[in-house]
């Protein structure tokens, strides 16, 4: 601006700049002057309003990108800019009209498509907002006149998880989780990626390490906004039905289009069968340049059965600053209180273990988040953590109580470099806790690693090593070096192959988080196995689409695990199989059809904790989703086949179990006007079916074993 401050071309790229630096007073002065200079320059009046709009002015905002689209009328871009304002003023038909004239002035403009996507799915038309933005992705490239590579990635793996966060509300889960691995994969520095990531997982039976770790990874990486950053999320233990939390999850339900000075409030309330019950408040804001948010929830039911009862509050607050377009900062608090009681085998209640568990912490996180140029950032992250842990077990007259008190702390430092086709993950953690009751050595873990996701044409390769070094004060000790090897080949764009071979080794977590990469190629690496257990997992994947409607695709993998327990290291095999069907019949009416195979195998004279010695599930789930105005309706019908041998403890009784059953979920919802919220009616196991099954994941089970009705309600301000 020194050199020529009288030219308007001049102060409007000056206010552009000092809005990126958060500097609205200042853009807001260039922005006049250019309008001064050349009061015909539409970008100026577009700049002018979304300075106006960042400093909460959402009414005169709107108004200068008006005044802007009437200057330029036929520019796509400013149209979309005047579709979102619309959108966040709730005027749903006056944005739903710029879009679609965005989209005749520039066919080739992937944006308006987007957002009109987004809009969709906010009035219920998830099918119509599918197509939007599928269009979107197939339209990126042609961006690429005036975006850089970096920022047209970074445009692909936004489009990825908004299409992910579509994939959801139409029960097509594993496509869900596919796109949410392929933004990942794109760009692993995009916030909202992780972001979708994590919610994907929320109702993955054994993923809680993943989901926790990808939230985590989004929260360093993300920009100031009003997300709501709920507990139900946070929380590594949901002990909560899937489905039947007091929250549901998703990434744009109820956001905004723009970031500006505002407040937000999002409350979920649930009340059910079974003594069930829950609820979940969130506020969040931004001022200027710090944003907070502040959560609390409570979730309590007593089960379906004798000694399952839950009892859970967690209360978290969350502060974020940006000191300078290059850094951000951020520091979390936690407080946690969960009592849970559980039957570990309950094919057999005469010889059922019984066990309540009381656990208790409160902790500090700090994060940083630097950029040194586009292409290289460094994130941090540290987490201090006080615990109490009270497990009482029963059997017949057997009892016997574990109470470690810990003080834990673990610091991680991570570095993230493009250069051309090539993204490079380089990091580092140390982890360290000392219990209090046992009065012994610390238990530490360190480990450093580096991944690298290289795009060559249609085929991504991913490739990784990773170090890790784990000390107990009972002998445990375990040094490895852990080969990471994926490729996901895209011989067409209707056809994705995956395939990943990969070691991992797990550490101790604070949270159960960490900043490491979480999945190989969409295969996850991280479980919540016994510390110092050693899993090599194989796996490969094919994901089609067979035409605009419907999408197919099959999973193999196979887990094995070196176990350590009692001193005595034990050989477990683990395989996780998936087929999936999904069709979208018209925009109101889709089907979903599914198959998994789940098998644990572990040695005769190693029952485990859970009880199993041999487990083979079958689950068939097939369910249609009808969406008609405001109103959903979801019903799912699931035949289970499970066979297996249990036992207590190693030398009692091995007792073999059959079962087969079959289990409807039903769920009917309603959109509040104004995007408002969401109001539900739903039934687990609507017809009562006695059920006995086996979980292997009691943090997230899956079936009802008695019939379970509850109504849910979201609320957003």
């Amino acid at each position: 601006a020194g050199l020529n401050p009288e030219l308007a071309k001049t102060q409007t790229v000056l206010g552009f700049a000092y809005l990126t630096r958060i500097d609205t007073q200042a853009a807001r002065t260039s922005f006049e002057k250019a309008i001064e200079l050349d009061n015909a320059d539409p970008l100026a009046r577009l700049g002018l309003g979304l300075a106006k709009i960042r400093d909460g002015d959402l009414e005169g905002g709107r108004r200068e990108i008006e005044i802007a689209t009437s200057l330029d009328p036929e520019t796509s871009l400013i149209r979309s800019y005047l579709g979102k304002a619309y959108y966040e003023e709730k005027r749903d038909q006056l944005a739903a009209t710029q879009f679609k004239l965005a989209e005749e002035r520039d066919p080739k403009d992937p944006t308006p498509w987007f957002y009109d996507a987004i809009r969709k799915q906010s009035i219920n038309r998830p099918v119509e907002a599918l197509e939007d933005l599928e269009k979107s992705i197939a339209l990126n490239d042609n961006r690429a006149v005036y975006r850089s590579r970096l920022l047209l990635d970074d445009d692909l793996a936004s489009r990825s998880a908004g299409t992910a966060r579509i994939y959801s509300d139409l029960g097509f889960e594993q496509l869900a989780l596919v796109e949410g691995w392929k933004s990942v994969s794109i760009d692993p520095g995009n916030f909202s990626a992780h972001r979708f990531l994590a919610d994907a997982y929320a109702n993955q039976p054994r993923h809680e390490v993943a989901r926790v770790s990808e939230l985590l990874q989004s929260q360093l990486l993300q920009p100031l906004n009003l997300t709501p950053l709920q507990p139900q999320l946070l929380d590594d233990t949901l002990f909560a039905l899937s489905g039947a939390g007091p929250g549901s999850v998703g990434f744009n339900e109820y956001n905004r289009l723009y970031s500006s000075n505002a407040l937000a409030l999002r409350l979920d309330g649930l009340v059910g069968g079974n003594s069930t019950r829950g609820d979940q408040a969130v506020v969040a804001g931004i001022r200027d340049n710090v944003s907070f948010s502040l959560g609390q929830l409570h979730y309590e039911t007593r089960g379906f059965q004798p000694n399952d009862a839950v009892r859970k509050n967690f209360y978290n607050a969350f502060l974020q600053a940006t000191i300078s377009p290059q850094t951000s900062l951020q520091i979390e608090y936690r407080n946690s209180d969960v009592t849970r009681q559980s039957v570990l085998t309950p094919f057999d209640p005469d010889n059922a273990l019984q066990r309540s568990d009381q656990f208790k912490s409160e902790g500090v996180r700090v994060g940083a988040n630097h950029s040194f140029s586009p292409d290289s950032r460094i994130l941090m992250s540290a987490n201090f953590q006080n615990s109490e842990f009270i497990e009482t077990t029963n059997f017949g007259d057997f009892i016997d109580v574990y109470n470690p008190r810990t003080h834990d702390f673990t610091g991680e430092l991570q570095h993230q470099w493009r250069t051309g086709p090539v993204f490079l993950i380089s990091g580092a953690g140390y982890f360290n806790a000392k219990d209090e009751n046992l009065g012994v050595g610390d238990k530490s873990h360190r480990n450093a690693y580096l991944y690298s996701n290289v795009n060559r044409g249609n085929t991504q390769w991913e490739l990784g090593l990773s170090a890790d070094s784990l000390d107990e004060p009972f002998g445990l000790h375990r040094k490895r070096l852990n080969p990471k090897f994926g490729v996901i080949w895209r011989p067409s764009s209707t056809t994705t192959i995956r395939a990943a071979a990969f070691q991992s080794l797990k550490r101790p977590l604070i949270n159960d988080q960490t900043i490491e990469p979480t999945q190989i190629a969409g295969f996850n690496q991280f479980y919540d196995d016994f510390d110092g257990t050693t899993a090599r997992r194989v796996g490969i994947a094919w994901d089609q689409t067979f035409s605009e409607h419907v999408y197919g695709g099959v999973e193999l993998s196979r887990r094995y695990l070196r176990v350590p327990l009692s001193a005595v290291d034990f050989d477990w095999r683990e395989s996780a199989h998936r087929a999936y069907f999904y069709w979208t019949l018209n925009p109101s009416v889709v089907v979903a059809a599914e198959y998994f195979y789940e098998e644990f195998k572990r040695p005769a004279d190693d029952p485990g904790p859970d009880g199993i010695l041999e487990l083979k599930t079958h689950r068939i789930p097939i369910g249609i989703g009808v969406f008609q105005g405001p109103m959903s309706l979801r019903w799912t019908t699931s035949y289970i086949r499970q066979s297996g041998q249990l036992s207590v403890f190693e030398g009692f009784p091995v007792f073999d179990q059959r079962s087969h059953f079959t289990v409807s979920d039903v769920a009917i919802s309603y959109r509040l006007p104004q995007r408002m919220g969401l109001v539900s009616l739903a039934a687990k196991n609507i017809f009562d079916k006695s059920a006995q099954f086996q979980e292997t994941d009691i943090a997230t089970p899956r079936i009802a074993r008695g019939r379970l009705v509850f109504a849910t309600f979201t609320l957003s301000f």
